[in-house]
């Protein structure tokens, strides 16, 4: 496919990039519901993923973002794009198509985002090994709540300033500041906040079968996503329109990964430790690296 560049009138002025099982969900409503952001219909588009939608082309992405209308700012929220190595190439093609676009990475605590991880394929099916054996051996679980090394793949091709770092405890504990952060990185009224912002979305502790399955999967032709998207994505679009899946916020103060015999956590915390020290390098002062570095 070609790697054209857009028009800031028609393609995305910001992306969020992940990561998965960190609060995307949530904070996909909070932006959509925001009156001057416009979010393309189905959450993950997945279009600089090469085996997803890259093949689709410029125009299908830029069809996406056709009933933007005058928003201030255009976006969508693709866990994928924070999935290397599993999904390699991504941030160059970002960079090819939108060199100024904004980035929003919302991390969690790794290890409590591995369980969660973990526990959402064990629901689809896609998981059978206890997590002692999946979380060591499975290679795209650690990956993923390497924050430092994910986002050092951006800082190859974007300047910081352009990539905004939000941590998912934040955006619980603190939601009505943390949100109007993000939006006033992105350049819309951060005074407006809208009062969707009160719920939070699709926690996979909670999550049940879905009574509206079928329809979902009747409406799934409609929305034209390729075939191997699975049908959390038209869940996550749906949610807010339909009522199906929010859930009020947790009371704190549990550990959320308490789940995890204590000695796997310390074998996880092990490695996720030089990483961690690194990623604190790009946050905040008095971010504590989640107590593992």
């Amino acid at each position: 496919m070609s790697e054209a560049r857009g028009t800031a009138a028609d393609l995305p002025t910001f992306l969020v990039i992940g990561a998965m099982k960190a609060g995307t969900t949530s904070l996909f409503h909070y932006l959509r519901n925001h009156d001057q952001i416009f979010m393309s219909k189905i959450k993950e588009l997945d279009f600089f993923v090469t085996e997803s939608n890259w093949g689709r082309g410029l125009d299908w992405y830029r069809h996406q973002f056709s009933g933007a209308g005058e928003a201030l700012a255009r976006g969508e929220a693709s866990t994928l794009y924070t999935k290397y190595p599993q999904y390699d190439g991504v941030p160059a093609r970002i960079a090819g198509v939108l060199p100024d676009v904004r980035m929003i990475y919302v991390v969690r605590d790794p290890i409590v985002r591995m369980r969660s991880h973990y526990e959402h394929r064990v629901k689809l099916g896609a998981e059978s090994a206890p997590p002692e054996v999946a979380l060591l051996e499975d290679p795209t679980y650690l990956a993923c709540s390497r924050y430092a090394m994910q986002l050092e793949r951006y800082l190859d091709h974007f300047p910081r300033e352009q990539i905004l770092l939000v941590a998912s405890e934040n955006l619980r504990t603190d939601r009505r500041r943390t949100v109007q952060q993000v939006y006033e990185f992105l350049g819309v009224d951060a005074g407006r906040v809208p009062d969707v912002i009160g719920t939070e979305f699709y926690r996979t502790a909670e999550r049940r079968a879905y009574p509206r399955l079928v329809l979902l999967g009747r409406q799934w032709a409609k929305h034209r996503l390729p075939q191997t998207k699975r049908a959390k994505e038209l869940v996550d679009s749906a949610l807010g329109r339909w009522g199906g899946r929010a859930e009020p916020a947790p009371a704190t103060g549990a550990r959320e990964d308490s789940a995890l015999a204590p000695e796997l956590r310390e074998r996880l915390a092990d490695l996720l430790r030089d990483d961690v020290a690194r990623f604190r390098q790009y946050m905040p002062a008095g971010f504590d690296g989640w107590g593992l570095a």
